[in-house]
């Protein structure tokens, strides 16, 4: 029964896409655009913070063994940093839960197993959470108007002005909603910082597995209970904590299979994103010379990593060009952009379901 229900869900997620992908994607393009201009933006900002840092390194031998450079991976982009130009790549993964494992080959690369749930991107494209709501409105109109009609084929749409429109009338809501919600799940990071704050001298002997936990236990059980709080949001009359409160209602029951489905999920985006960006990081590798040491990282077995979420991470001797790091930003904002709406119409269905449940209980 429960695989039966995790092939409908996929199956359903699939469909809808392929059928709406340009309602979901006109829903998000605003934002998208918005969010894709800021991350190039923050980044140019740290590109020249880091080279204003190694300007002000004392001239002593040490110095000139660190230059600016773009550090590149498959999963979060291009980051300015200042490294030893010595640096080699790095391949890690997450396969939960493996735990925690390091080695280096004979060329001095480093393959890294870890368990990875943290998925949030911090920088500039967490506006994309804002198109969460518009999403979660689009799926359940669709949804309904599927199952009065018993089928999706032929049915009139939304559009995305429409879906716009009725999510502005909740715009402080929606904002105010996303901001403590983004909060609430790294209250254990904010934990961790209290007890530094505490006994600064007794932190540093904690091992690393409970530091490690501390901000991973917590960050779990949040996102698990409160991902339904977007249709809760958007589809249902409540204050912003009624709207987390019943989210927890909704979860509450059905915890551990919320759990792996996200787990499952946040692993198929890896492996989406490590695959789609590594191809494209491939392809740039032919005509942009600065990329070149990518491509010679990638070789056949680093590439086939890609294929089960692999980090593939390569420190370049200089600060890439302009032109090319706009284009591996865009990528970046595209492939997050792409996934966004798996995510909404997965919480989406599973906030129907459950109210379906818990109206049939009841």
């Amino acid at each position: 029964m429960a695989d039966n229900q995790r092939t409908n869900l996929l199956q359903t997620i699939v469909e809808l896409y392929r059928t709406h992908w340009r309602l979901f994607w006109g829903i998000m393009l605003p934002v998208a655009i918005v969010a894709i201009s800021l991350d190039i933006a923050q980044v140019f900002h740290l590109i020249k913070l880091s080279e204003n840092e190694l300007h002000n390194i004392p001239n002593t031998p040490s110095r000139h063994v660190h230059v600016a450079t773009s550090n590149i991976n498959t999963i979060s982009g291009i980051e300015p940093t200042i490294a030893n130009t010595n640096s080699t790549s790095r391949v890690s993964w997450g396969l939960s839960p493996v735990p925690h494992f390091r080695a280096t080959d004979s060329e001095g690369a480093t393959w890294e197993w870890t368990i990875k749930f943290k998925s949030l991107d911090y920088g500039a494209l967490i506006l994309l959470l804002l198109t969460f709501c518009p999403l979660s409105l689009a799926v359940a109109r669709i949804s309904r108007a599927a199952q009065v009609s018993g089928s999706a084929e032929g049915l009139s749409q939304p559009t995305a002005r429409e879906v716009w429109r009725q999510t502005g009338r909740k715009a402080f809501t929606v904002f105010v909603a996303a901001l403590l919600f983004i909060l609430i799940v790294d209250v254990g990071n904010y934990l961790y910082t209290l007890i530094s704050w505490l006994i600064p001298s007794h932190v540093w002997r904690f091992p690393f597995e409970l530091t490690y936990l501390l901000g991973l236990v917590p960050y779990i059980y949040f996102m698990v209970t409160l991902s339904l709080y977007n249709p809760c949001l958007i589809l249902e009359d409540n204050t912003i904590i009624g709207i987390f409160r019943r989210s927890h209602t909704l979860v509450s029951s059905a915890r551990f299979r919320f759990f792996g489905i996200y787990l499952l999920t946040g692993w198929i985006a890896a492996v989406i994103t490590s695959v789609l960006f590594g191809v494209a990081l491939l392809v740039f590798s032919v005509f942009i010379s600065e990329l070149a040491s990518v491509r010679e990282t990638l070789s056949s077995l680093k590439f086939l990593t890609l294929f089960i979420g692999a980090d593939v991470e390569v420190v370049l001797p200089q600060v890439l060009s302009t032109p090319a790091t706009v284009a591996i930003l865009i990528v970046k904002g595209l492939i997050a952009t792409f996934l966004i709406p798996i995510w909404a119409i997965l919480t989406t269905r599973l906030y129907l379901e459950r109210v379906d449940t818990m109206k049939a209980e009841g």
